[in-house]
Order: C-alpha cells, then structure tokens, then sequence
C-alpha cells in the first residue's frame, strides 16, 4: 500500500478540517462553548468523522481501490466547502450590533445640539 506523502499531508488536513466542522456544529448545537456535554459530544463525534473520513481517503488512494477522479474530488473538497458555507452562513445570521448608550452618532449629536440652543432661545 503506497500513498503519496502530499496526498497524506492533504488526508491530514482535510481531515482536520472536517473533525473542526462537525466539532463546533454540535458544540453550537447541544448547549454552546460552557456545556460540558456539547464539548464531550463534539469531540466524539468530530473524532469519528475524522478517523471514517481519513480512512476513505486513504482507501481511495491506494492502488488495488480506486474510484473515478470526479468522485475523489467531490470527497477531497467537501469539507472545505462546508467550511467555507457554513463560515458565511454564521456571519450572516449574527444579529446586528446595538450601540451603547453612551456612545451618539454624529447625526443625534447634531440634533441634540439643534435642540438645545431653539429651546435656550425660545426662554
């Protein structure tokens, strides 16, 4: 069984990718960073997602197994991809940001000013 070391290195971090992907989906999913039982569950199902995604990479690429080029590339790009999406998906449903209350934009400032001096003029 020979592999192409690129192509180990290449298992290594796809793989690495897709174990942080489904780690932090079900993180988010079952209670957040401060549940002990999200964090045990991510990390067992983010390390059995690694060890079934790195054997099938390197099932596809020894030379007695192999499937069409079509195929490894879909499987070689698929985390990759999902991490991409799901990276956009999570910037985008953030809620906007509040201002504090402290803090004025430049245009309420300019009105508090405006009201100020009509209400100090009119007594």
């Amino acid at each position: 069984m020979l592999i192409n070391p690129g192509m180990l290195l290449f298992a290594l971090l796809d793989s690495g990718i897709a174990f942080l992907l489904v780690f932090f989906v079900t993180r988010s999913k079952f209670g957040g960073a401060k549940s002990t039982l999200a964090r045990t569950l991510g990390a067992i199902f983010g390390t059995l997602v690694f060890i079934a995604y790195f054997a099938a990479m390197i099932w596809f690429n020894t030379e007695r197994h192999t499937i069409s080029d079509a195929g490894k590339m879909v499987v070689y790009a698929a985390p990759i991809v999902l991490s991409i999406l799901m990276t956009a998906l999570t910037l985008l449903s953030q809620p906007p940001t509040k201002k504090e209350d402290g803090e004025k934009t430049e245009g309420q400032s300019e009105e508090t000013e405006e009201n100020e001096e009509a209400s100090g003029e009119e007594q």
